[in-house]
């Protein structure tokens, strides 16, 4: 007896959903949210929220109490209820000037900043006289691959990277030099 019953409620749920979820209750529903007040503005965003709100609650949707366009209805009532109670709390202020976005370019003290360090890295690079130095030069100045500076020096790859690890411990030892003689 209760397998019947059930089969039953699992059958009337099914022939529920085949006539809800269907194009022809969307458009149903939009005018629904419409004859409540809702803006045509909103009546998408309410109308996915309508939706949303059935398809959390319909595990709870017994066929025995309702139609299901009856219950669908209660839903859009209730959630267009909401909708109206948060209106009274939005608030919209329209203005004529643009927001002030900061401007994304340096200013002048830091573009001062930055070229006195290129000078600084320049000045300590011409104070090296080691040939590592130019490999460091082609490389991380010039922006040639390490692979054609290999290429160009006749030497293997690897001894390329040691020149320009040796050239950048050298470049910061010369560095710190001259801002401690700077001092």
């Amino acid at each position: 007896m209760e397998e019947t019953c059930k089969s039953r409620r699992d059958a009337a749920r099914a022939s529920a959903a085949a006539r809800l979820f269907r194009p022809k209750v969307l458009r149903v529903v939009l005018r629904w949210l419409a004859r409540l007040g809702i803006p045509a503005c909103d009546l998408d965003d309410v109308a996915a929220e309508v939706w949303l709100c059935a398809w959390r609650s319909w595990p709870k949707f017994d066929p025995a109490r309702s139609r299901p366009e009856r219950w669908l209805n209660r839903i859009a009532v209730h959630v267009c209820a909401h909708y109206h109670q948060r209106a009274v709390h939005r608030r919209e202020v329209l203005t004529d000037d643009p927001p002030r976005v900061p401007d994304p370019r340096p200013d002048a003290p830091s573009l001062l900043d930055a070229e006195e360090s290129r000078n600084a890295v320049g000045d300590a690079l011409r104070g090296l006289s080691m040939p590592e130095s130019a490999v460091l030069i082609e490389h991380d100045l010039d922006g040639l691959p390490m692979l054609d500076v290999a290429e160009s020096r006749e030497i293997p790859l690897s001894t390329c990277y040691k020149w320009r690890v040796r050239a950048l411990v050298a470049l910061r030892a010369e560095i710190e030099r001259r801002e401690g003689s700077a001092r």
